[in-house]
């Protein structure tokens, strides 16, 4: 007696493939997703980070110009509306909108650039000018006691504004940053 084979097979209309395929695209798309947002919060703490040695930078480059109001400078005559050295009078109140940052317009700081050994590498070294504002009174006694400015001198307290521009790692992140000094001349 011989057994026939009487398999008897379904029509299949592959819905497991199907299925299987819709699976498979969901998943690439959420690849793809996923990778995108990382792509992006890359890009962001690159930027953050470069904002951040921007900042870094012009602070720098402020702490020098109030350093070199103090060492420097003995009196206000140094001071043009041309600004040549990097120093202006009280001609312009917004002078440093106007201020081409790359050349003698400004004041270089030297102690913060690519080839210091802290590994900073920001894209430019930082700059400042200063500005000249206006004498904020005599040497007197409610001024003495008030502490008002910098320096031994029994002259009028000279205000000056510092205005100091810091790079990132690249030119694209730039940062100002502005102070109010005072000094007895």
């Amino acid at each position: 007696m011989t057994m026939k084979n009487t398999r008897t097979y379904k029509h299949q209309h592959g819905a497991a493939l199907l299925v299987s395929l819709i699976i498979l695209v969901v998943m690439t798309l959420l690849g793809v997703s996923s990778m995108r947002t990382s792509v992006m919060e890359e890009k962001m703490a690159g930027n953050m980070r470069d904002n951040e040695l921007a900042f870094q930078a012009a602070e720098a480059a402020l702490r020098a110009a109030e350093k070199h109001i103090k060492d420097n400078i003995i009196s206000t005559t140094a001071f043009d509306n041309d600004g040549s050295d990097g120093l202006y009078d009280n001609s312009d109140e917004r002078i440093w909108e106007n201020i081409n940052w790359t050349n003698a317009d400004s004041l270089e700081y030297t102690g913060f650039d690519s080839t210091t050994t802290t590994g900073v590498n920001v894209s430019s070294a930082p700059r400042y000018v200063i500005q000249h504002l206006t004498s904020v009174g005599s040497a007197s006694a409610k001024l003495n006691q008030s502490n008002y400015g910098q320096g031994t001198g029994a002259g009028e307290v000279q205000a000056f504004t510092i205005t100091a521009r810091g790079t990132g790692g690249s030119d694209n992140a730039v940062v100002y940053l502005q102070s109010t000094y005072g000094k007895r001349l």
